[in-house]
Formats: structure tokens, sequence, C-alpha cells
């Protein structure tokens, strides 16, 4: 197991006031910008991410006596994150606004992550590898764009940079740390793992223990103690492997190469990758000579979570895309002060991190704007047309699900509707079967759908042919379009036959 390196003596529980409030150390300015950062985006998306509707309608219910639930009745785990859904089912109860209090609680989170990661770094690297670190998370755009999503994504980096940090200390609440990290997402498992080789073998039994209660009472709950959601989107998506998914790895190499997948948050990186690349080799360089620190079981942990995405080829979610962007930044945070001396490199990568607010804010608050306009505006008018206990079947159904929460909701991908993926397992005209088993009072259908025959997720057809298509819609009639500038993504709303 690795031990604490002999020229690193355990340092007290906590941090001295003194250093802590050192202008100097890179914990007081990072912090005020980061607030301000966030608050600021936050300011111009006031609404959550889609997907985290998903899990404000679990909480909503759990908090109401529904039980931890999507649909009344329905026990699927269509969440990622018992502990999230649960945290938020407490704020809920409380009185909080789900959307107010996910922010609230993932600022704490990324206050904590950058903390925590800063001491790290100070103590095994150097403070200007801190700095490094801390003043990129606060201020490169994307980690704003993330917290504004209100996803718990930001709360498993939290833990992984708390559970290094307590197992450095050996805090008593390191086991603690590190059974949540086990339990909060699914990748945070294999992160909780990596982390275990340096935990002591108390802390890897209070762990096991807080991982076993909680598969245990999934199991006993739900019939299984695997998300329904990571399933689902594994059917829908597949695993194509690596080398057909250059989005996990084309924007931390400074090349074009002749695949690509072009997404937002890649491009984005692309110029800064030219100088972190390196920076990262020299990090993990550095960081091997240090492998017994704390420090290298985040960067550990973090890394096998951008395995499992490069591994199974997942397709590109921007909120996945958290922990590989931090165990990047972490090395190259450690390797940067080694290759560079020079201020001027330094000025010049603030202008091109403050830069990319010229063109992230409006990449974020389109992407938001979008998401309000169309799933806002299919809400709005179900509420007005649908009456209370009748079923829609839609995709996605995060808003929609969210603000009509007296439908019963089922999702052609199958997060929350199990027999969805099934169908989609049985080939072309999954859809129209599902349609005649679930016999929906309402339908959404994307656009492509009824122009192309294609479903809004997965490769394979919802119809074998165009004559089962209208066979299986027949039964329905149409209703309205909901932003019908929106070309195929538009939504169009069916309502069956009375």
């Amino acid at each position: 197991m690795p031990r604490t390196a002999p020229d690193a003596p355990p340092p007290a529980a906590a941090p001295a006031w003194r250093a802590a409030l050192d202008p100097r150390a890179p914990f007081q300015l990072p912090l005020v910008l980061m607030a301000a950062c966030r608050l600021a985006l936050g300011a111009r998306i006031p609404r959550a991410g889609e997907d985290a509707y998903i899990t404000f309608r679990y909480a909503w219910n759990w908090a109401h006596g529904l039980g931890p639930v999507f649909n009344a009745g329905e026990r699927v785990l269509g969440v990622t994150s018992p502990p999230w859904l649960a945290w938020l089912a407490i704020g809920i109860r409380l009185g909080a606004d789900p959307n107010a209090w996910a922010r609230g609680t993932l600022l704490v989170a990324d206050a904590a992550t950058m903390c925590a990661l800063g001491s790290l770094l100070e103590r095994h690297a150097s403070r200007a590898a801190a700095w490094c670190f801390a003043l990129f998370f606060a201020a490169w755009p994307y980690w704003s764009g993330l917290w504004c999503s209100g996803l718990e994504t930001g709360a498993l980096l939290a833990l992984v940079a708390l559970t290094a940090w307590s197992i450095d200390r050996r805090h008593v609440l390191a086991g603690v740390a590190l059974g949540l990290l086990a339990i909060v997402r699914p990748e945070g498992l294999l992160a909780a793992l990596a982390l275990a080789f340096w935990a002591r073998g108390r802390d890897r039994l209070v762990a096991g223990a807080m991982l076993a209660a909680t598969l245990l009472a999934l199991t006993l709950y739900y019939g299984s103690p695997l998300p329904q959601s990571v399933l689902a989107k594994w059917t829908a998506y597949g695993a194509p492997g690596p080398l057909k998914a250059p989005q996990w790895w084309e924007w931390a190499l400074p090349l074009t190469l002749p695949i690509s997948a072009a997404t937002p948050e890649g491009s984005n990186l692309f110029p800064l990758t030219v100088l972190a690349a390196p920076a990262a080799v020299a990090g993990a360089m550095a960081l091997w000579s240090r492998r017994a620190s704390a420090l290298a079981g985040a960067a550990l942990a973090l890394a096998t979570t951008w395995a499992l995405l490069l591994a199974s080829g997942a397709s590109f979610f921007f909120w996945y895309l958290a922990a590989p962007l931090a165990g990047f930044a972490l090395l190259a945070s450690i390797g940067l002060p080694r290759l560079v001396r020079g201020r001027l490199v330094y000025a010049s990568l603030a202008l091109l991190v403050g830069g990319q607010w010229f063109y992230q804010v409006a990449l974020y608050r389109g992407r938001a704007d979008s998401e309000r306009e169309l799933f806002g505006g299919a809400a709005r008018y179900l509420a007005a047309h649908a009456r209370a206990g009748e079923s829609l079947l839609l995709e996605p159904i995060g808003t929609i699900g969210w603000e009509c929460r007296d439908l019963r909701v089922m999702d052609d991908v199958g997060l929350v509707t199990p027999e969805a993926a099934s169908r989609r397992k049985d080939g072309p005209g999954w859809y129209a079967a599902l349609l005649e088993s679930r016999r929906p009072d309402w339908l959404l259908v994307r656009a492509g759908l009824l122009q192309g025959q294609s479903a809004f997720a997965g490769p394979t057809a919802p119809f074998r042919d165009v004559d089962e298509g209208r066979r299986a819609l027949a039964a329905f009639e149409y209703a309205g379009v909901v932003d019908s500038l929106a070309g195929e993504q538009a939504l169009v709303v069916f309502r069956r036959r009375r």
C-alpha cells in the first residue's frame, strides 16, 4: 500500500489560520473569483439543466410522501446519485427551491474542491501549482456552466478532493468521505477504489460498510442497485470503444486528427492544450516521485473515471467531462511551473481564460434558452390541456416531468421506463411496440421522427417502415407543435383519439 512519504510528515488536522489567511496562499483570491464567476453566469442562466429536473421530481415525490420515485407507485432507480437525491429531498422538505438548494450546495462543494486540492498541491507539489489549479478551476467558464446545471457532478469532484485531503491528514472522517465517494455516482465507486490504496484499514472498513448498506437498501427498494438511467443509456447509445469516441481524448492532444467529435468544450480547450498537454506529462512524471502522497491518489481517482469514459466510448454529455478535465488540470498545474519561468506566459494564459467568457457564456446560455423555450413551451401546453393522472410518452423528461408533476411520465430511452430499454434491444419497431403496450394518452415526438423515421436518442429505428409508423400513430390525433423554428428538434404533440 502507498504510504506517506518520509519527507512529508502528517500535518495538523487543519491548516493554521495564519497560513489560510495569507493572501499569497491559493485560497482567498481564487475563492472570491470562483464565487463571482459562478454567480455571474448563474444570473444569466436562472434555470437548472434539463437532466437536473429528473432528480428534482424524484426528490419532490420523496419529500411529499410518495417515496424516491419518478411516478407514484413505480419503483425505478432513474437517477445516478441516491445521496444527491436524498439531499435534495431534505431541502425540498425544508421548503427550499430545489434549484437554489442545489446551487448553494454546489457552490460550497466547488469551494471544498478548490481548497482541498489546493492544499494538497501546495504541500506535495508547489504553491505555484496550487495557484495554477485554483485559478483555472475558478475562472474557466466550463466550471461555472457545470455549476449552473444543478447536477451532482460537482459533488463528486468535491468528494474526490475531500477524501484525498482527509486521507492525507489522517482525519477521523476519512472513511466516511471514502464511503460517500463510493456511493455518490457509479464512477465514484471506481474513484473510491483507487483512493482506498492510500487509506488506512479502518477507513476502508467504514467505506465498505457504507457501500454495502447502500447497495442493500437500493436492492430492497428498487430490486437492483444498478441505476436504470445507466442501463438505458448503455442500451440506447452503446459502447463503441475509444477509437470511435474522440470526444474523450482529442481535446487533451495538441494536434488535429482526421477523426474528430468537435464538441464545443473540446474545441474551447484546444488552444490551452498546446501548453497544458506537455505540462500534464511533466506533472505526471513529477507526481510519480511523490506517488506515496494522497495527491497521487486524487490524480488516480480522477483518471479512473476518465479511463471508464475512454474505454466505453460513452456518448458525450458535457457534465461527464468534469472528472477528466479536473484530472488533466491537476497534472498540468503540477507540470506548468516546471516548464514555464517567464511571467508573460502566465499573462497570456490569463488572457486566454478571460477571453473564453466572450464565447462560452453564449454557449451555456444558448443551451439553457433552447431548453427553456422548447421543453418549457411543451410543459405549458400540457399543463393547460392534459388532465391529472393522464400518461405521457416523450424524451427528454426533465423539465416537462417537473412542470407536469400530476402526469404519469414515460420516456422512450428507458431512464424511468425500463420497458423502453428492453424494447430497443429487439431492434427496429421498438417504438411501435412501446405504444401498443403502454398506450399513453399523450405523445411528444421530435419532428425528425415523423420526417425521417429516426429516434431522438440511439441508432435503432423506431419503426420497421413508414407503414408501421402510420399504423402506430393512427390512434393519436395531432394537437400542436412546439417551437416550429427548431426544425427536426421541434416537438410535435399528439393526444389519443377519444
